[in-house]
């Protein structure tokens, strides 16, 4: 075992991880660390109907991961076939979790690239990184701030990508031009709106 999956294992036992499992793909059934410290990952339920609706668009995608937490949702679609996955996570305790997801289930030749930025999403998004062709957005429900995501967004989705953004069920949502709903689903108390630019 090399040093960084010690460093990993150390970090995910001071965190008082849980595991959650990857649904399909190439790391189909392998598990990856979510710290119990009020991280609020994608279920498995959400996550297999999010995949299921967006299963044409993932072989060879660009995909950003923003709020990412310990990557559930960058990490499955890393296994069905993303060519990249950029993940990006402001909170240092995350982070090193969310690195070690990466670093632990690398190495099938057949997986894509990866990286895990620690970084605010605005900040990032303000270096004009992209275009991506799928882009995550899980805030915590407190600062889902739907607007303001998606005009700090707008400038790294390629035309005819996809923006899919996860907040609280209830409630009315109003999308600004140039901006579309393609789709929205609810599951419990979450609601996943899938977004694109006219």
């Amino acid at each position: 075992m090399s040093n960084n999956k010690y460093r990993f294992a150390g970090w995910a036992n001071a965190l008082a991880c849980e595991a959650m499992r990857i649904i399909s793909g190439i790391l189909r059934g392998r598990t990856f660390n979510v710290p119990k410290d009020g991280l609020r990952p994608t279920m498995e339920r959400a996550r297999e109907a999010v995949f299921s609706s967006l299963a044409a668009k993932i072989p060879g995608a660009r995909v950003l991961d923003l709020f990412a937490g310990s990557g559930s949702l960058g990490l499955e679609a890393w296994s069905r076939g993303a060519a990249s996955v950029t993940a990006v996570e402001k909170v240092s305790g995350h982070w090193k979790i969310l690195q070690g997801n990466f670093q632990s289930l690398a190495g099938d030749p057949d997986l894509g690239s990866w990286q895990a930025i620690q970084a605010d999403v605005y900040e990032f998004l303000k270096r004009g990184a992209g275009p991506f062709d799928l882009i995550f957005a899980d805030p915590p429900y407190d600062e889902a701030d739907l607007s303001k995501l998606l005009e700090a967004v707008g400038g790294v989705l390629a035309p005819d990508g996809i923006l899919v953004f996860e907040m609280r069920s209830r409630g009315a949502v109003e999308v600004p031009e140039p901006w579309k709903l393609l789709k929205e689903k609810k599951y419990g108390g979450t609601r996943m709106l899938f977004l694109g630019l006219e």
